[in-house]
């Protein structure tokens, strides 16, 4: 993706980000685990050394990640007995449906518009094998925050005659895919959808409140007409340790439709970064 964020930018806390990556990831996945319930609500989690070894990681790390998950509630330390889960993170269904259905709008669920500009070209290397783009766009880049945190940063792209029909300050007010769709009824088409993982670079870090090089979930759609003509783009980034991705197909469509799982071919693959929010 095409970036107009300046380069070069010092940041005085890279090396303080760097030395506290560690715990804080491993934070993250022990936060991970007690979501998932394969650290249940009452377990006795396992001793700080051991762990270590299992992870592969220094002792101090540990101690730091199991302290930072203790002033956030979720485990509880006893002497001469160990540490235990003692609560559960926030309930994730609200914002797995969030996450995967468009047109979900959960109570919790906020959005904060970073950016709108007009007259902006959809980047060539957003764009698939005979996709049309159709005169201006306007580009859109919103947080995404569920309970005040925030779980997605997106870009998006809609021709400039669809986002023009839409209610004011629906950018503010819900998704755009979901407002596009509902605008052009049966003149949408097709959906095209890539997803890929990579790490997060310090951009993506600051907007989503993770540590350096965690993984994000990265989403790209494009809603496309009967001709090709691209009528919207969307680049989401989701947070690694909130993303999930369910699909329910009829097994019959992996036979006859093998696009739906088949990934397209690409010209040339590239490398683009976000302007920096």
């Amino acid at each position: 993706m095409t970036d107009d964020r300046t380069t070069g930018i010092e940041r005085a806390e890279l090396l303080a980000e760097r030395g506290v990556a560690q715990y804080q990831r491993l934070a993250s996945l022990l936060r991970y685990r007690i979501a998932k319930g394969e650290y249940p609500l009452g377990m006795l989690l396992p001793p700080i050394t051991q762990l270590a070894a299992d992870l592969g990681v220094a002792v101090v790390s540990i101690r730091q990640a199991y302290e930072l998950l203790s002033k956030e509630g979720l485990i509880r330390s006893q002497r001469g007995i160990g540490t235990h889960v003692a609560a559960l993170p926030a309930a994730t269904g609200d914002i797995e449906l969030a996450i995967n259905d468009p047109f979900a709008a959960p109570e919790a669920l906020a959005f904060e518009v970073l950016e709108v500009r007009r007259r902006i070209g959809v980047p060539q290397e957003l764009l698939g094998p005979g996709d049309q783009p159709d005169g201006e766009y306007v580009s859109v880049r919103k947080l995404h925050t569920y309970s005040g945190e925030p779980f997605c940063y997106a870009e998006i792209y809609v021709l400039a005659s669809v986002f023009d029909a839409l209610p004011k300050d629906t950018a503010r007010k819900k998704k755009l895919l979901a407002a596009v769709l509902d605008e052009l009824g049966s003149r949408s088409k097709r959906v095209r959808q890539r997803m890929t993982v990579m790490p997060a670079d310090f951009p993506l870090c600051d907007m989503l409140k993770i540590p350096f090089a965690s993984p994000v979930a990265k989403m790209s759609r494009r809603l496309l007409d009967g001709k090709g003509g691209v009528l919207y783009v969307g680049v989401t980034w989701y947070r690694g340790d909130r993303y999930v991705s369910e699909i329910d197909l009829p097994a019959s469509a992996l036979k006859t439709v093998p696009a739906l799982t088949e990934p397209q071919r690409r010209a040339a693959s590239s490398t683009s970064e976000r302007k920096q929010g």
